[in-house]
Formats: C-alpha cells, structure tokens, sequence
C-alpha cells in the first residue's frame, strides 16, 4: 500500500504544486498503512477500517479529524481506481462516517481582538492577521498568497485568493487591512521569492509557522482566539450589517450555501426581534 500512497500523493502535487494539501492527506494515509501494514489495497477489509476508527478515537481523535482521514482513504481508491475499475474502497461511507457535531460560529469579542493585535509589533504578522479578520482569508490562503494576487491599483483594492480545491475568488480589502497590508509591502525584503508573506530566510511562510505566530501573540495577549475564529467573526461582522448571504458566500469562497447560512443561524437579526418583542408582551418575563 505504501508505494500505491506515493503514486497518489505525487499525482496530487503534480495537479497543484503551490497547494500544501498533499501533506494532509499523506500523513492521513500514513496512519492507516501504520496499521493495516504495507499490503496490497485490495486486501484492507471494511473490518480493518472499523479497527482504524476505534484507534483513532482511543487517541483523541474527533469525529471531523476520522472523518477527514476516512475521505483520504476513499479518494486514494477513488485515484487507483481509475487504472484498476474492480477495485472495491472498504470504507463505506453509511457504515464507518462519524456524526459531527453542529456548532455554531463562533466570532471573537472585540475586547479581545483589541487586546491581541495591540500585542503585535510586527508588520508583517499584523497583516496576515488583519487579512484573516477584515477579508476572511484561511491560514493557507494567507500562506499562499503571490505578489501576483495583489490588485491594489484598482479603485477598490483587492487579492486573488486561491480557495479549497484551488479556487480562485476576490477578496476585497478593507480600509484597515489595506493599510496594514502596505505597511509591510513597504518594509518587505527585495527578495526573488514570489510570495508576499516571507520567513526570515527570505521564502514563504507555511501555515505552521503563521499558526505558531498566532500562538505567540495569543498568550502574550492573554486571549483565547484561532485563525478560523477570526475568518469566523469577519463574516459575522457581515451578517451584523445585513450583508446577503449570497454575498457573504462568494467574499468566504464556500462551496455551499448551507455552509454559509451557519453564520446566520448565529446571528439572526428575525429570531432576535421576534424573541424580543414576544419577551415585552409576556407578563413576569421583564
């Protein structure tokens, strides 16, 4: 199986060499063979997934961390199936798919935004920052982004995000994270590297390195905050204003609707009126 697990992960950073994607699903994969042993893919069992998900679990993991192992699983069979047609995935998705929990966004406070970005003194890690809170770019989006993806000459500035899946989409700049965005344009090194976020060796950050970053600024602010809570309270702030959720999809690159609409599940200015209006008319309820 380990040489069927290279072949497939080669083919997926050949399809997209910038996107780190390949890594996931390697370590993924990785952690299956560790326990199913190197052995052709046809001989795994539906009962050695079982086992697989048993492990997991007893380790600590989720059921969004097994699930997302189970589809590593399924698309490496869904890769080798296409030169051996008879080829049977045993991960079934009806019988081994955890059920997740379904919780609602959940956006930071604006104390805490405060006390966090008052702990940076870096242009650089302000501007990564600020494009996750204002734009409501992924850690990866901000990872990857290109000089070439700057459009900040056009009358309303903007990026070219490359999304899940490598979609591209705009993503427009607000007045704050313009200006912090060209405050580290002006100070960033004239190196050849085309990324517009760099290490000190003068190369691409990775999304670990931007996660360590947050970390450090986390504890120095005394804050509990994650990169997606702050792409979570940028399309908050959105739905605060009665932005449309169509439009909210397209600036957050969601695939789905449903996806998007758990934004306004959260905040749903009809819910708050109708609670409120019933709570003054109900007698002992003020």
């Amino acid at each position: 199986m380990l040489t069927e697990i290279d072949r497939f992960i080669n083919w997926i950073r050949r399809r997209n060499s910038a996107a780190r994607t390949w890594r996931d699903y390697q370590y993924d994969l990785k952690q299956f063979a560790a326990l199913v042993g190197d052995r052709p893919p046809g001989e795994v069992t539906l009962h050695e997934v079982d086992q697989f998900i048993v492990q997991q679990a007893a380790r600590g993991m989720g059921p969004s961390t097994i699930n997302r192992r189970l589809a590593s699983i399924l698309a490496l069979y869904t890769f080798l199936a296409d030169e051996a047609p008879s080829l049977i995935c045993p991960v079934l998705p009806r019988r081994h798919w955890l059920r997740e929990p379904q919780r609602l966004p959940r956006p930071v406070q604006h104390d805490q935004l405060d006390q966090f970005f008052a702990v940076i003194d870096e242009a650089r890690d302000r501007a990564m920052f600020m494009l996750m809170l204002r734009c409501g770019l992924r850690i990866a989006e901000v990872a990857g982004l290109r000089l070439t993806d700057l459009y900040l000459q056009e009358e309303h500035p903007r990026l070219v995000v490359r999304g899940k899946g490598s979609k591209e989409r705009s993503a427009y700049l607000s007045p704050q994270a313009e200006r912090a965005l060209r405050a580290y344009l002006a100070e960033r090194p004239s190196v050849a590297s085309a990324f517009v976020f760099l290490s000190y060796l003068g190369d691409g950050l990775s999304t670990t390195a931007i996660h360590k970053r947050l970390m450090l600024y986390r504890r120095q602010a005394g804050v509990t905050l994650s990169a997606h809570r702050l792409r979570h309270t940028f399309a908050n702030d959105l739905v605060s204003v009665d932005v449309p959720v169509t439009s909210i999809q397209k600036l957050l690159g969601h695939a789905w609707l449903e996806t998007t609409q758990t934004y306004v599940a959260a905040n749903d200015h009809a819910i708050q009126a109708d609670y409120f209006a019933a709570s003054e008319k109900l007698e002992g309820w003020r």
